[in-house]
């Protein structure tokens, strides 16, 4: 017997991207419409697919754990321009009236919701299409779980990771750490392109390899590299245990209280997997609930970002962004 299908729709990606790559439309009204636009066509994409399940998955609003686990998470980022706040509520009604179920959980990013029902729904039987155009989330691909992008029609399966990052999926969160990202704020080693995370981890197999071996690594880059092993193996175990216990990450936990430190790809996301129902169009209310209560941290915890109005452009992605 054949596989069911769930589409997990990237949807806060999807409006950022629609909203950088078109003309800034407007409505007889004056109302901006372009990233409207996008996304209503990608959706009717989704929609002639008729996939077994569907959900369309946004960021909510305010600070997520991300932001608790490092400071500098995104700070960089200038405020969302009132072309597109404008376009978030219209987007909404729009996939409401088009009968796509949503997912929107305080606290977690869409990224994060994403990744725990893929996992959840490729061990329960199901085959997964994530919608998105970002990068990070190529970590996910496996045999039931494919990356697609309909913004330019290409699709990514275990061996297109290789092909496109030279590195496997399971290795694709260790390559973001030595790469960086700058769309995230994220450091990475300093001069580590692309080309040198994936020698390095072709050559030692995982991150946690080419810090055991750091000393080994010449000339200017090797000395790039060990400068940045602080921010490299070393978590904030204290900060960590807090977070596991807040979000019942139990399985991450044990292992922190088990070990001297944690393994650079365990989130406990394979604990909280199992503990959500699964995923589809018939079972979005019932993983909101399974959320835990009070996961949106107290207004009183946030901490304004500081105002910034440069930034340093040293890529061609960054020009890219501003451009």
């Amino acid at each position: 017997m054949s596989r069911p299908t769930l589409v997990l729709i990237d949807g806060s990606g999807y409006l950022y991207r629609a909203f950088h790559a078109l003309p800034p439309l407007t409505n007889r009204l004056g109302e901006p419409t372009g990233a409207l636009f996008g996304v209503f066509n990608m959706l009717r994409l989704e929609l002639k697919a008729k996939p077994d399940y569907i959900a369309f998955v946004v960021d909510a609003p305010g600070r997520t754990f991300r932001d608790d686990l490092y400071a500098e998470y995104k700070a960089h980022r200038a405020p969302m321009p009132d072309e597109l706040v404008a376009q978030i509520a219209p987007m909404r009604q729009l996939v409401d009236a088009l009968g796509f179920p949503q997912l929107c959980i305080d606290g977690i990013e869409a990224d994060d919701v994403i990744g725990t029902l893929a996992l959840q729904a490729a061990a329960d039987g199901i085959d997964v299409i994530v919608s998105t155009g970002d990068k990070d989330l190529a970590q996910l691909v496996g045999p039931h779980v494919t990356l697609v992008n309909t913004m330019t029609n290409s699709r990514l399966d275990p061996e297109g990771v290789v092909q496109k990052f030279g590195v496997r999926p399971d290795q694709i969160v260790d390559y973001l750490a030595l790469v960086g990202d700058s769309v995230d704020n994220i450091p990475g080693v300093e001069k580590c392109g692309p080309k040198t995370a994936a020698k390095w981890l072709v050559e030692y197999g995982s991150l946690d390899a080419i810090v055991a071996s750091a000393g080994k690594v010449g000339g200017k880059i090797g000395e790039n590299l060990r400068r940045a092993l602080p921010q490299l193996p070393e978590p904030d175990t204290t900060l960590l245990r807090e977070m596991y216990q807040r979000y019942e990450f139990r399985a991450a936990l044990k292992e922190l209280d088990g070990t001297s430190g944690l393994g650079t790809r365990d989130s406990g996301l394979e604990e909280m997997t199992r503990s959500m129902p699964t995923a589809g169009a018939h079972s979005v209310a019932a993983v909101e609930q399974s959320v835990p209560e009070g996961s949106s941290p107290s207004p009183g915890s946030r901490v304004p970002s500081p105002e910034k109005n440069y930034e340093l452009v040293l890529s061609a992605t960054q020009f890219d962004e501003w451009l």
